[in-house]
């Protein structure tokens, strides 16, 4: 018995090990002395004598625990409690009050002030220790912190959810998950693993802290490499594309320069086989209720989680926001929707494939782009095409998307008239090997209609026979296809 109460004794120092304590005391004796009995017990210990270097601690830094003295000037005791519970990393942690005697009434009275616990001066040694441990523990079985990050857990984060949807405020939930991790623990190891997640946490805090302007902010740790971040719908974009940015300048630092600039490592998969992996990349799903209602935190899990396995199919790092529950009634309004969000100055822009860009838009849902992907994959065709032809959009909805996408104007064949005229520059082999179509010619310009508007091998070909400079236009297959049957095979065209 002696022997494994020693063993729990030494499980309880090992555990304190990690512990980061603030102790603020404007009293430089008092501080001395309890940060020596804390750093006695092998608690990491910091120290601030005034309100100011206390607010900046909190401000930048994480701890498990905060000591207070009463008697802080000027600002007092109930501006710090307060600051401590807006700052992220530190709004779960407990607060003990350091009073004198003659302050018990007062505590007693002030309950509401936000502290947890208190000790009397002087106090002992072992009192000192047993409470700071106290109050971490119970802390951590409350919102199941999690270890590595001190961030707040599963618990924490349900009751966050629950209280956004019982209040009925606008509310964004972004769902983050690191891509490749395990690839990268399988050849780095468990502690450069480790490394990274607390990275990812810090450029998440940070850019989370930067961009929540318009209300409550809630960063918490699912675990592993999934994350969560609830903050208005006005300043989740700008969060998630500053979280993007920062993942991938600073997470590739985590790589060896040989593995950096090979862009991917060798991992042997399940079968045994080594296959090429890509470098780690961040996807976030982010939910709101602008334009359905939740009833449950389940419910909002369950639509990110469909929004993530879309992403988890693209390369590199992506964001995206669920839409679907909202009725779009015109085009316009759609790509109004994916023209809001500026690239702050000097970032290149992020292009989204055709699939996300409809699915952000709300034309489809992730179901309906499972299956065109799976058609897409199995018969060569382009995604568009596919879309079309499961009749889930109009063709001219999809060329209005990718003129806004791709910034070349769409040319509709559906109704379009054929000009012998123009018909009489390419003939039918030319124009149906290199899918290719004159629409008009002006002033010496040439628009063409192309399936690719940015072959520019063909383009030169064009302007070197017909001595016109072209002016590319899009067009889509289906159209193609259709215009050329009804113009094309009727007659050669010479």
């Amino acid at each position: 018995m002696l022997e494994r109460s020693g063993n729990a004794e030494k499980r309880e120092f090992m555990q304190s090990e990690k512990k980061r304590i603030l102790v603020v005391d404007r009293d430089v004796e008092y501080l001395t002395l309890t940060e020596s009995r804390l750093v006695a017990r092998d608690f990491s210990v910091e120290t601030a004598v005034s309100s100011l270097e206390a607010f900046q601690k909190l401000d930048s830094e994480s701890f498990s625990l905060i000591l207070i003295s009463s008697k802080m000037e000027p600002l007092g005791r109930e501006a710090l409690v307060e600051r401590a519970r807006k700052t992220i990393s530190n709004c779960y942690v407990p607060i003990i009050m350091m009073a004198g005697e003659e302050d018990l009434s007062e505590l007693i009275q002030s309950l509401e002030q936000g502290f947890d616990d208190f000790l009397i001066r002087p106090f002992d040694p072992l009192i000192l220790q047993l409470r700071v441990l106290m109050n971490i523990r119970r802390t951590e079985e409350r919102i199941q912190a999690n270890p590595l990050t001190r961030l707040p857990g599963n618990i924490a984060i349900e009751k966050n959810l629950k209280e956004k949807i019982s209040k009925g405020e606008l509310y964004s939930v972004c769902y983050l998950d690191i891509n490749q991790f395990k690839s990268f623990n399988d050849v780095y190891g468990y502690d450069k693993g480790d490394d990274v997640i607390r990275q990812t946490a810090r450029i998440i805090l940070q850019t989370a802290r930067q961009a929540a302007k318009k209300g409550d902010l809630f960063v918490g740790h699912v675990g592993g490499d999934d994350f969560i971040v609830m903050l208005h719908p006005e300043d989740e974009p700008n969060f998630a594309r500053a979280c993007l940015r920062e993942f991938d300048r600073i997470i590739p630092t985590y790589y060896s320069e040989e593995d950096r600039r090979k862009g991917f490592v060798f991992v042997k998969n399940r079968r045994g086989k080594v296959e090429k992996v890509s470098l780690m990349s961040i996807s976030i799903a982010a939910v709101t209720n602008l334009s359905h209602k939740f009833a449950s935190p389940a419910e909002i899990a369950q639509v990110a989680a469909e929004v993530k396995k879309y992403l988890k199919t693209q390369a590199g790092s992506n964001y995206l926001r669920d839409r679907r529950g909202r009725q779009i009634d015109r085009l316009e309004e759609a790509c109004d929707i994916l023209t809001s969000m500026p690239e702050s100055p000097g970032t290149q822009e992020i292009k989204e494939p055709l699939g996300q860009f409809l699915l952000s838009a709300g034309l489809i849902n992730a179901e309906q782009l499972d299956e065109a992907l799976k058609t897409h994959l199995a018969t060569g065709k382009r995604l568009g095409e596919v879309l079309i032809s499961m009749n889930l959009v109009r063709s001219d909805e999809v060329g209005r998307m990718l003129e806004k996408k791709l910034g070349v104007p769409y040319e509709p064949l559906v109704s379009r008239e054929f000009s012998s005229v123009l018909g009489r520059l390419f003939t039918s082999e030319y124009v149906r090997a290199h899918r290719v179509l004159p629409l008009e010619l002006s002033d010496g310009k040439l628009r063409v209609g192309m399936l690719d508007p940015f072959d520019l091998k063909v383009i030169v070909d064009i302007e070197r026979v017909t001595g016109h400079r072209v002016i590319p236009a899009l067009i889509l297959e289906a159209e193609f296809e259709d215009f050329y049957d009804r113009h094309y095979k009727k007659s050669e065209v010479i």
